[in-house]
């Protein structure tokens, strides 16, 4: 009768451990007739609580544990596997508690490595990084403490302070593969491509088949301009694990990159069938339908630009609810600064748009920006990003999200211009009336992710430059405008770096100016904004805004786009250009 009993149980785990649960269960519950005592009626009950808990029977689960707890209170697999059970009823402070009780009972490493991950869950970093000082106390010589470590500071971002421990777990255990994996995440997050690929290389030679570093290298492949590489890569993670969204959203980004959009939206659509709420394939399937012009879908996938933590990084943590159509009369709302100046200059068009709603606006934005934005009709208050105070209100919308709140469409675009305006102050740097009075700009901010695609440099200008009759003035700021002295152009161009303390002087100066010639910058969307004559030049392909085709934008119409007809050429559209500024001078000539 005791063979029988015990054969049952191993007959169980064996049936268990195969996943055939019904044939566990029937073993378990038949050894249960045998009325067992002692150690083996408490691993019976533990193993039955498993098997009803893949049965997904979790009451029935619970309640075998709760009365081997009754039988003996100082089992750990009875914590660990009510802790399980818990975490599945979405219990997370009870299963935290039955974690706690396993490892004051001496239980393994698993114990701190899952209650580690509740923590992470509910976000109590704090908890989760002394349960993991303590996994390394108590386990110094395991592989799996040092990763866990390793993790919980990548989690939190902190990927400098995750290079130690998984240095530390590489040192235990260098035949393991997910450590090198996890810090060549961290060091392509800070920057260091090359320790990042040989990271991803070591993974790969310990495990060919791992479908979330060929993933990781191939994406890094990616943003180091390795385009082929980085499609044999994402490829084969895909046909490692076909299932796996993020390695579709990553080669969609490659050959948007490459500007085939037709094969970036196959491989985005999938990624968004596998996981519908994918920030990355949302978002930059957004930048690809308002490209195109289909803003009713752009925008609503743009809001999840709000998820990605580049942005959250840098956005305030408003208490106040986010404003998504609410009644506004009487209710005051701030508009937020989002992402970079032109886009703020951008849509800080939908001021009038809340007024004729009844609220109060206040906006809240750069520093370089509150004198300008001061000259916009019906604020309340513009205050500044760096005040420590926030003002009372009801509503916040990033700005950004504007366009989706007002279901904008192409033919709906706010156009009453120009909405934002130069204080009235005197300029005086030299200005020519006889002759045509030009500002340039010639770079975009280096800081851009979109920058080597957006600048131009001084000395492709030379063409304009040699145009008889005209005086240029640049515009340029931050350390470009060096380009100036070091290309020797400082006989042909007045440099007004100095000049531009902000954007209110800077409109000032553009006020004052026949016509501007820019690259993709904040200052072709102050030029838009305050209706001035424009000349813009744009990449082989243009951002969003500027559309694909055509001389024009919707969205300002004093602007002339000059698109390159060549990816990373500027010589055709800065001739034509000079062809029509020579043009302009001509007939300026006559009418005097």
């Amino acid at each position: 009768m005791e063979h029988s009993y015990f054969s049952l149980i191993e007959s169980g785990d064996i049936f268990l451990k195969d996943s055939q649960l019904q044939e566990a269960l029937a073993c378990y519950s038949k050894a249960l007739t045998f009325s067992p005592q002692g150690d083996s009626l408490l691993r019976l009950y533990s193993n039955l609580a498993v098997t009803y808990k893949r049965l997904g029977r979790l009451q029935e689960a619970e309640a075998v544990i709760q009365k081997g707890i009754l039988i003996n209170p100082n089992y750990t697999s009875f914590y660990s596997n009510l802790s399980s059970i818990y975490k599945l009823q979405n219990r997370f402070a009870e299963a935290v508690a039955s974690l706690q009780k396993a490892i004051t009972l001496g239980s393994g490493l698993n114990d701190y490595l899952n209650i580690i991950e509740l923590y992470k869950h509910q976000k109590a970093f704090k908890d989760a990084f002394n349960v993991a000082a303590a996994a390394i106390k108590k386990f110094p010589n395991e592989y799996e403490a040092h990763l866990a470590l390793g993790n919980l500071f990548a989690s939190v971002k902190a990927f400098d302070k995750s290079i130690s421990p998984y240095l530390k777990a590489i040192e235990l255990a260098p035949s393991k593969a997910p450590a090198y994996n996890n810090i060549g995440v961290a060091y392509k997050e800070l920057g260091d491509n090359q320790k990042s690929l040989t990271a991803y290389q070591k993974a790969l030679q310990i495990n060919p088949n791992n479908a979330a570093a060929h993933n990781n290298i191939g994406n890094l492949l990616r943003n180091i301009g390795d385009t082929d590489a980085a499609i044999r890569h994402l490829d084969y993670s895909i046909k490692l694990n076909p299932m796996y969204a993020n390695a579709y959203s990553n080669l969609g980004a490659v050959y948007k990159e490459l500007k085939d959009y037709d094969a970036a939206i196959v491989y985005y659509k999938k990624a968004l069938e596998l996981n519908p709420e994918h920030t990355d394939a949302n978002f930059d399937m957004a930048l690809i339908e308002l490209s195109h012009g289909n803003y009713r879908s752009g925008w609503e996938k743009y809001e999840h630009r709000l998820k990605m933590p580049e942005l959250l990084s840098k956005t305030y943590k408003y208490k106040t609810p986010m404003w998504k159509g609410e009644n506004l009369r009487g209710k005051t709302i701030i508009l937020q600064n989002e992402q970079g100046f032109g886009d703020n200059i951008m849509f800080i068009r939908y001021v009038p748009n809340f007024l004729a709603l009844g609220a109060e606006v206040i906006i809240r934005t750069r520093p370089e920006l509150v004198k300008l934005f001061e000259t916009i009709d019906g604020v309340a208050k513009v205050c500044s990003e760096d005040e420590n105070t926030m003002p009372e209100h009801d509503f916040y919308i990033p700005l950004l999200s504007c366009p989706y709140r007002f279901d904008t469409q192409l033919d709906s675009i706010p156009a009453k211009f120009p909405y934002l305006h130069p204080n009235k102050e005197h300029i005086n740097i030299g200005f020519d009336d006889s002759k045509t009075n030009i500002g340039i700009v010639w770079s975009s901010s280096r800081t851009n992710k979109d920058f080597k695609n957006k600048y131009i440099g001084i000395q492709n200008y030379v063409e304009l430059l040699n145009i008889e009759q005209t005086k240029w003035f640049s515009l340029q700021a931050g350390e470009d405008a060096s380009q100036i002295q070091k290309e020797g152009f400082e006989g042909r161009v007045v440099d007004l770096s100095s000049e531009l303390i902000d954007f209110s002087a800077t409109a000032a100066i553009i006020d004052t100016l026949d016509v501007i010639i820019t690259t993709d910058t904040s200052v072709a969307h102050l030029c838009g904004a305050m209706n001035k004559e424009t000349y813009v030049l744009v990449p082989k392909p243009a951002d969003w805004r500027w559309m694909q085709d055509g001389d024009s934008t919707p969205w300002y119409p004093s602007l002339k786009i000059f698109r390159q007809t060549q990816k990373g050429s500027w010589k055709e559209p800065i001739s034509a250009i000079a062809k029509l500024l020579r043009q302009r001078i001509k007939e300026e000539k006559r009418a005097l």
